[in-house]
């Protein structure tokens, strides 16, 4: 038998697409939110190709799964302003066949990406690739978006077979989502991406992390959490959650009869606010008998209540109206979702 090429070499030979996935806080949390990016050169090959009895967790009509290995990955800042940073012809790789991992100082722990995590792939010829990066003007390559579904499978979940042969880097599985990256053009917004895929901003924040981003306001006569989140395209749940003034709450003694929907039909509230206030009740059904006797927790600052002037503020830094850079990208939400639950 041969010598075996160095694991580097025998792993970026076959790689046939990157990635850039978002390393998040808390993978699959609601508030959960990037604290890294990591690049990932490797080795995909379509295993099947969603129906709509196929939906699940991750995976919608028309997604392509694919299944194959990773090459080697290179771990990026959670922000950047050079959108295609992640296709430069060299990044600082780390270990062969294995995620990138994070040191965090502050936390004293060592972390990597986990599912499910999201983000973009792109299918062309990586010997293409320029530094610094830039979308490569190949007209058949292909950039999606992609969701990691699952890493190890058959050989576990610490890159084992990295350890036993050279050409083999932890297993993953893949969903393809055509057609989800939208290259920002001259007089793109959000509220203009919205209107052209059929979204709203609420929902193409959702998915965007860099879009997340905050900045500071000062209430002014007649603002309301209704009118803020209008102006901002956000959701008044988003608002009190990144604003402790507005999370501000008082007791209420559960009467028979009270069911999550009556009682915000009552506040002139959402059932969504509620189980913002009351995390007990995440999972109630909105419309089932709450227990007689109990103490929940209602809102002091209704969606409509005129706010204090002068009261600072944490809102989307991006507005709406606000003009994009152009040659960048943004995830447009699956189709037919045209915005999302409340927060």
């Amino acid at each position: 038998m041969g010598q075996s090429l160095p694991a580097a070499l025998a792993l970026q030979g076959v790689a046939n697409a990157r990635l850039l996935l978002h390393q998040l806080d808390y993978p699959g949390a609601v508030t959960a939110k990037p604290i890294a990016r990591q690049a990932w050169e490797v080795s995909l090959k379509q295993m099947d190709l969603i129906s709509s009895r196929d939906n699940g967790p991750g995976i919608d009509t028309g997604d392509i799964l694919c299944e194959g290995y990773l090459c080697r990955a290179a771990l990026l800042p959670a922000r950047t302003t050079e959108p295609w940073d992640w296709l430069a012809t060299e990044l600082p790789w780390q270990e062969p066949g294995l995620r990138a991992v994070l040191d965090q100082p502050d936390a004293g722990l060592r972390s990597t990406i986990e599912v499910p995590a999201d983000g973009l792939c792109w299918f062309g010829d990586l010997n293409g690739l320029t530094t610094p990066g830039s979308l490569p003007d190949q007209p058949r390559a292909v950039l999606a978006g992609v969701s990691l579904l699952l890493v190890g499978a058959a050989y576990g979940p610490g890159g084992i077979g990295a350890l036993v042969q050279a050409e083999l880097g932890e297993a993953i599985t893949v969903a393809i989502k055509p057609n989800r990256v939208q290259v920002i053009g001259y007089g793109d917004s959000l509220e203009v991406l919205a209107a052209r895929y059929g979204t709203t901003t609420e929902a193409l924040r959702q998915v965007n992390p860099e879009l997340q981003d905050l900045k500071t306001i000062t209430a002014v006569k007649g603002d309301s959490l209704y009118l803020l989140a209008g102006r901002y395209g956000t959701s008044t749940g988003a608002l009190r959650q990144e604003n402790s003034a507005l999370m501000q709450s008082l007791p209420y003694l559960v009467a028979n009869g009270d069911t999550l929907a009556n009682l915000a039909g009552r506040q002139q509230e959402t059932v969504s606010a509620l189980r913002l206030f009351n995390p007990q009740l995440a999972r109630y059904p909105a419309s089932a008998p709450l227990p007689a006797g109990v103490t929940i927790q209602l809102p002091v600052i209704g969606v409509a209540d005129a706010l204090a002037v002068g009261l600072p503020l944490l809102v989307p830094q991006v507005e709406p109206g606000d003009l994009l850079s152009v040659r960048g990208w943004v995830l447009s939400p699956p189709r037919g979702v045209v915005g999302l639950a409340e927060l």
